[in-house]
């Protein structure tokens, strides 16, 4: 197809790790995705000050922050080689137009020849292959975005203004994937760097509309407007440099003293906030909170199928059926929604699978009763040595959903299942996933692709397996369709994922700021972006 210019493997380990380490909206009384108040007409500079949580934050990588609110000022500093914007649908950017052929193994991008990157270099054929070898090469410091690269076998630079990735299977998600901050394309001198170089701070080059000026380590660091910016992509309400001077970006790890903030007008934008804050910044005047949910999928339990238990498709069922969600969502914030499939409800793939997520305690009881699982003194259900006590982990990002986790335990107790759950440190909680040593982990997708399901589900299924095949080899959103349903249905019905809720994104901004264009991720353009004060 070609677009005119306008127009337990370890794949998942990595997939279970990158979720589990990583949001139209209104805010108050007042409206709109762009602010509730002020101007409508653009204001030129002002310094953007912007609360960002996650890993590695001290670093602009862009092939190391695979989830959302670090990957938000990143996005400034790198272009990709197409665009997705809300709506799914794909748009040019650094290349003006791209084909790929029917199996999905074989893509073509033809290149804008007027970008530069902020050094001076030229952007070329070369300099995009120089960008994803890099990633390439260094393997599983870059295990996410390798996996979302898949099995390249080759990338060709036949002239200086195409460049073509071949694949040793198909990879019908590969042009999603190159549409990604983490896929954004670095300068030729960053790609020569080691990994240990790139995440000094200020040694990211790229072709956005801001320039990396100031390291603040764990602090932070600031970017700059690039004046001579020109390539945005054309979903994009501003041509020309960025309206803010610049942007500054801040790590304060109490999300309750960022909120704070937040409400006195000392940070303009902030990502990831309490329950609590969440629902008061929803009905705060001054403030708007985005209301989409991230576009990967629902918030939930990945689960381990080979925990003894959890191997048996009956005690998967029973677990979900005895989840009241509703009573989950009242100890969540008030903007939380429940669950509709295994996807997020702004997903491209997502169609209505409400029906296979219900409530049925009664019936989760008789599953474990017919399953020969019988109380203990303890009130534990166990059969032939084994007890249904589980264990769910994740990151300290995570915390703040405690208390909707609590409810789900107390739930699950009764029916004489047992759960414990607690954070680990990055660390630890990559060696318990790649051991095998967990029950359920918990998250979610940020990526508005059905490649979703088969990084975290591959390998587990053989009829998954087929699906995902099929998947892979179809480049046809619209023939792809039918398959992710048919996907989605298999893991809901076989308990390999219990959902808990969409999770609507934590990032709330003072009305006085604007971010009128958003990519399919519910990631902001931030040239477009812009301040009632300057």
């Amino acid at each position: 197809m070609t677009r005119p210019t306008r127009g337990r493997p370890a794949l998942v380990l990595v997939a279970l790790i990158a979720a589990a380490t990583l949001l139209n909206a209104c805010g108050g009384a007042a409206g709109g995705r762009e602010g509730g108040g002020g101007s409508t007409t653009p204001v030129e500079g002002g310094v953007l000050k912007y609360r960002t949580t996650g890993a590695n934050l001290s670093s602009t990588d862009p092939g190391v922050h695979t989830g959302y609110g670090p990957a938000i000022p990143v996005r400034g500093i790198v272009d990709s080689l197409v665009f997705q914007n809300e709506s799914g649908e794909f748009e040019p950017w650094l290349a003006t137009e791209w084909k790929v052929d029917e199996t999905a193994s074989r893509y073509e991008f033809v290149l804008r020849d007027d970008v530069t990157f902020s050094n001076g270099e030229e952007l070329d054929s070369s300099a995009v292959k120089q960008s994803v070898d890099a990633l390439v090469e260094q393997g599983a410091k870059y295990a996410t975005v390798n996996q979302w690269i898949g099995r390249l076998r080759e990338i060709s630079t036949p002239a200086p203004t195409t460049v073509v990735f071949e694949f040793a299977e198909p990879n019908s998600s590969f042009l999603q994937a190159v549409s990604t901050t983490s896929l954004g394309i670095v300068a030729p001198e960053t790609s020569a760097m080691s990994y240990e170089e790139r995440q000094e701070g200020t040694t990211i080059i790229g072709s956005g509309p801001f320039v990396v000026t100031e390291s603040r380590g764990e602090e932070g660091y600031v970017l700059e407007r690039r004046e001579d910016y020109a390539w945005p992509p054309a979903s994009a309400q501003n041509q020309g440099p960025a309206h803010l001077e610049g942007i500054e970006v801040f790590t304060t790890p109490d999300n309750s003293i960022a909120a704070a903030q937040l409400r006195a007008g000392e940070i303009d934008m902030m990502h990831n906030t309490e329950p609590v804050d969440k629902t008061e910044f929803s009905n705060n005047p001054d403030l708007t909170i985005r209301r989409d949910p991230l576009p990967g999928s629902a918030l939930g339990f990945t689960v381990n199928t080979e925990v003894p238990g959890l191997d048996e498709p009956e005690v998967r069922r029973a677990l979900a059926l005895a989840i009241d969600r509703d009573a989950v969502l009242e100890r969540a914030s008030a903007i939380d929604i429940p669950p509709t499939s295994l996807f997020a409800a702004n997903n491209p793939y997502w169609t209505d699978q409400s029906g296979l997520i219900s409530t049925d305690v009664d019936e989760a009881a008789r599953l474990l009763d017919e399953a020969g699982w019988e109380r203990g003194e303890d009130g534990v259900r166990a059969k032939g040595g084994a007890r249904l006590s589980f264990d769910l982990i994740y990151s300290p990002s995570t915390i703040s959903h405690e208390p909707n986790i609590a409810v789900v335990q107390s739930q699950w107790k009764d029916i004489g299942v047992e759960l414990t759950f607690g954070s680990l440190t990055a660390a630890e909680l990559n060696q318990r996933l790649v051991s095998g040593d967990y029950s359920f982990s918990w998250g979610s997708s940020t990526r508005p692709d059905v490649d979703i399901l088969r990084s975290t589900y591959a390998g587990l299924d053989p009829e998954l397996d087929k699906v995902f095949t099929q998947l892979q080899a179809e480049p046809d959103i619209e023939a792809k369709r039918p398959l992710a349903d048919e996907a989605v249905r298999r893991i809901l019905e076989q308990g390999y994922f219990v959902p808990l809720y969409d999770f609507i994104q934590p990032l709330a901004y003072r009305n006085t700021t604007h971010v009128p264009t958003l990519e399919a991720s519910t990631i902001p353009i931030l040239s477009d972006a812009w301040l009632d004060r300057s």
